[in-house]
């Protein structure tokens, strides 16, 4: 169609059919987040009914135990008792699997996004203004890198949990992330390091620094964890925050947008 196929449409009545997510396409286009999302629920649920059948055996287990009185007791005792211990494993196994699926996602459109502003800016010369992360990173290959923190050595190092917040501030992205956002992000990013790098059982020294964290962050309302003498052993993220793992990605989605619409048309628009 040409120039006149639109005559009579004010600026911005297209905007009208669009949700805030869809001007993310103006950054991104070859990622298909619906059909992740969707991916994603379909596993989780999948996941949930597993351990809801784990843990309704157990109980069923438990009832047979307890109304057995044969010469057999205890072997049925211990069996219970390692069903349990079966059980740990299991949950570690099903929060290990949901932020496997999450993280990925959120990285990737993190990082796909800003680099591509980062092109704009570069392809436009302009001046993506004053911050301490330009003055660090100067003319780094990683200044747009969420992945990448600058401090004040003007050293680059590779830390996405400060990375993000640091470049997200460097070109205003922060005005349109909540802050439970990026406390989300920070308590689901560093369970991801210590989990695909510490396996399920981590070292006591990051168990200590993971409780501390819950503690000093409100984590609690995220994680819990099963005990040995007492003390933390194996950390999950509570049933209620994995269901609501995708729905943190589509507000997300939907900032990111919010952001991509406020952008200038210098920098939007095409060569």
């Amino acid at each position: 169609m040409d120039e006149s196929a639109f005559e009579g449409f004010t600026p911005g009545y297209f905007d009208n059919f669009l949700d805030d997510r869809d001007y993310l396409h103006t950054l991104v286009h070859d990622i298909d987040w619906q059909s992740q999302l969707l991916a994603v629920r379909l596993m989780i649920f999948r996941n949930r009914q597993a351990g809801e059948a784990f843990s309704k055996a157990i109980k069923d287990d438990a009832a047979e135990v307890e109304a057995y009185d044969g010469p057999h007791h205890d072997h049925w005792v211990n069996q219970h008792v390692d069903m349990i211990h079966e059980s740990v494993y299991h949950d570690a196994a099903e929060s290990m699997a949901a932020i496997g699926m999450i993280a990925p996602l959120v990285e990737s459109t993190l990082g796909q996004s800003l680099a591509a502003l980062g092109d704009m800016y570069g392809r436009k010369n302009i001046n993506p203004g004053d911050h301490k992360r330009w003055k660090r990173a100067e003319n780094h290959e990683a200044r747009w890198n969420c992945q990448f923190y600058f401090d004040s050595e003007k050293k680059a190092k590779n830390n996405i949990i400060l990375g993000l917040p640091q470049l997200a501030g460097a070109c205003g992205l922060d005005k349109f992330l909540s802050q439970d956002f990026l406390n989300w992000f920070e308590a689901m990013f560093m369970y991801r390091n210590f989990m695909f790098h510490g396996g399920f059982e981590w070292t006591i020294e990051r168990r200590e620094s993971f409780e501390k964290q819950i503690e000093k962050k409100g984590w609690d309302r995220v994680f819990t964890c099963s005990t040995t003498n007492h003390r933390p052993w194996i950390y999950y993220i509570k049933d209620e925050a994995i269901v609501a793992l995708p729905t943190m990605v589509e507000d997300m989605l939907d900032s990111l947008g919010r952001f991509t619409k406020s952008l200038p048309s210098e920098l939007t628009s095409k060569p």
